[in-house]
C-alpha cells in the first residue's frame, strides 16, 4: 500500500509524494528507488520508522526530480484497435487493415497489419478479438527477432545461450540467468532495430560478466560502440513502447 509514513514527533518530514515500505528480512541495506512514477524504500525487517524517515527525507528532492523526470517522458497513447490505426514494428509504421473472413492469424503485408476475421464479430467482442491477434503476432515476431539476433552477438562472443524466449515484463527489458536463459520483453520488437540489438548486446555480454562491472560494460562497447545512444533512447521513450 502507498502512504506517506507517519513522521516522527521529533523528525521534520515534509513530503509532497508517497512513498511504499518494502521490509525483507533477506535485505541488509537500506534502498530507495522508483520504478513507475512509484517510490519503494526497501529495507531489513526491523529497521525502525525514524530511520526510513530519514533517508526518504535526505534524498528527497532526487526523489522530486526523478518522478519530474518520468512524469515528462512520452507515453503510448491509448489504442482503440481499429481499422487504419498505426503499430510499430522495429521502429516503422504500420497501418492496421481489418477485413472480414475466415478467422486467420494477423499477418504483415507490406506497410499493413492485416487481421482477418468473422463479419458476425462486433463491438467489444471485435476490439478483444483485433487485440489478442495484435499480441499474438507481436509476440511471435519478437521471439523470432530475438532469437535471431542473439544468435548473431552469441557468436561474436563465443557463447551458447540455453535458451532465448519473450516474456510480458513490466519493469525490466531482458535477463540473463547464471545457466544461460535469455529472456527479452516482446515490447521492444515495437521500437528501432538499434535499440532492441542494445538490449540483445546487454545480455549477451552477461554470459561473460554477470554484473555491471567495468568489464561488463567494455563487452557492450566492443559489441556496440554506440551502446549509450539506444540506452538513452530506452530511458526516453521506453515508455511508448506499447501497443
Amino acid at each position: 500500500m502507498f502512504k506517506k509514513r507517519d513522521p516522527d514527533p521529533n523528525f521534520d518530514l515534509d513530503l509532497d509524494f508517497d512513498f511504499e515500505v518494502k521490509r525483507s528480512a533477506r535485505r541488509k541495506t537500506l534502498c530507495l528507488q522508483i520504478r513507475d512514477g512509484h517510490v519503494q524504500v526497501v529495507v531489513p525487517t526491523r529497521t525502525p520508522e525514524r530511520q526510513i524517515n530519514a533517508l526518504v527525507n535526505k534524498h528527497k528532492d532526487w526523489v522530486r526530480k526523478k518522478l519530474g523526470e518520468q512524469l515528462a517522458r512520452p507515453k503510448a497513447p491509448p489504442k482503440a484497435y481499429v481499422d487504419g490505426e498505426i503499430y510499430g514494428y522495429l521502429g516503422q509504421d504500420y497501418r492496421l487493415k481489418i477485413v472480414d473472413g475466415a478467422p486467420w492469424p494477423l499477418e504483415r503485408v507490406d506497410q499493413e497489419l492485416v487481421a482477418t476475421l468473422p463479419a458476425r464479430l462486433v463491438g467489444e467482442a471485435r476490439t478483444t478479438k483485433v487485440k489478442a491477434r495484435l499480441h499474438e503476432w507481436y509476440l511471435q515476431a519478437a521471439l523470432e527477432q530475438f532469437q535471431e539476433r542473439t544468435e548473431v552477438f552469441s557468436r561474436r562472443l563465443d557463447v551458447t545461450p540455453t535458451l532465448v524466449k519473450v516474456k510480458s515484463y513490466k519493469r525490466r527489458w531482458g535477463s540473463c540467468s547464471t545457466s544461460g536463459e535469455i529472456s527479452y520483453n516482446w515490447r521492444l520488437v515495437i521500437g528501432p532495430a538499434e535499440v532492441m540489438d542494445y538490449v540483445v548486446v546487454h545480455e549477451v555480454s552477461h554470459m561473460l560478466e554477470h554484473n555491471h562491472s567495468p568489464a561488463f560494460w567494455r563487452i557492450v562497447k566492443d559489441l556496440m560502440p554506440n551502446y549509450r545512444e539506444q540506452q538513452a533512447w530506452l530511458n526516453k521513450f521506453g515508455g511508448t513502447l506499447a501497443i
